[in-house]
């Protein structure tokens, strides 16, 4: 599947769905319990370059739930970066993590999904998930969170 674009000679040029940056959705904390703070999404740049995910966009099932990574954002090469709904909570718990962002403005659910686009609003990767099987359902409410195993395996 890819998106069409139409240029005034009205031919069509195929525009890949998903662009391949390196990026990823590595891991996913939702409807955690009390003591955990709210949802976060952990991105990791597995490459040997710096990338700037500035004006990237990370939506989840809802298209009018959309946070906006500030401009300038990079994650360098093999980093990670955190993308929290509230950063004061997430400071409280992670002390000793400092590459984050937020505020998201929405959270995440139980059978949702995480979409991570660039600036010009390409698919970069998508996590969807769900609460039941084969789903595992220890992250829902019990603090646990879905983790990539190897970014070469997204």
């Amino acid at each position: 599947m890819g998106l069409f674009y139409f240029s005034c000679e009205n031919t069509i040029t195929d525009i890949p769905f998903s662009i391949n940056y390196g990026v990823v959705i590595n891991e996913i904390n939702y409807l955690s319990f009390n003591d955990f703070p709210e949802d976060w999404v952990e991105l990791h740049n597995p490459t040997n370059k710096t990338i700037d995910i500035g004006l990237w966009t990370l939506k989840d099932n809802n298209n009018d739930h959309v946070f906006t990574i500030p401009e300038n954002t990079i994650i360098s090469a093999n980093d990670f970066v955190v993308l929290c709904k509230d950063i004061t909570a997430f400071e409280n718990l992670f002390p000793e993590v400092n590459n984050y962002i937020g505020d998201l403005g929405f959270g995440l659910g139980g059978g949702d999904q995480v979409r991570l686009f660039d600036s010009n609003g390409l698919l970069v990767d998508k996590v969807k998930y769900d609460e039941e099987y084969p789903w595992p359902i220890h992250p829902d409410g019990t603090a646990f969170t879905l983790a990539l195993i190897h970014p070469s395996l997204n």
